[in-house]
């Protein structure tokens, strides 16, 4: 279990720091982008909570374990913040 919560800590702080850079480019942004960051803010902590919560115990019925491939969770996170970190990119400044 101790590599499950390895995994969490890691996916907390890459969206640590992808916030970090989120509220940088906000910080420095023209206002007709704005929009858009606090869009792609909302979308990585969305991914954050739905990550966390497929890793978490509590996802587990009483009595029977669900199987989880958690190489393709660890796949599918970082698939998504590469999205993410490409739509912040794209923005024109």
């Amino acid at each position: 279990m101790s590599k499950i919560r390895d995994f969490k800590k890691e996916v907390k702080h890459m969206v640590k720091l992808f916030l970090n850079e989120c509220y940088t480019q906000l910080s420095f942004s023209p206002e007709f982008n704005q929009e858009n960051i606090l869009d792609i803010i909302s979308d990585v902590i969305v991914l954050q909570r739905d990550t966390v919560s497929k890793l978490s115990r509590k996802n587990f019925a009483k009595g029977s374990r669900k199987n989880i491939d958690y190489q393709k969770v660890a796949s599918e996170f970082y698939t998504q913040i590469v999205e993410l970190t490409e739509r912040l990119n794209s923005l024109d400044y």
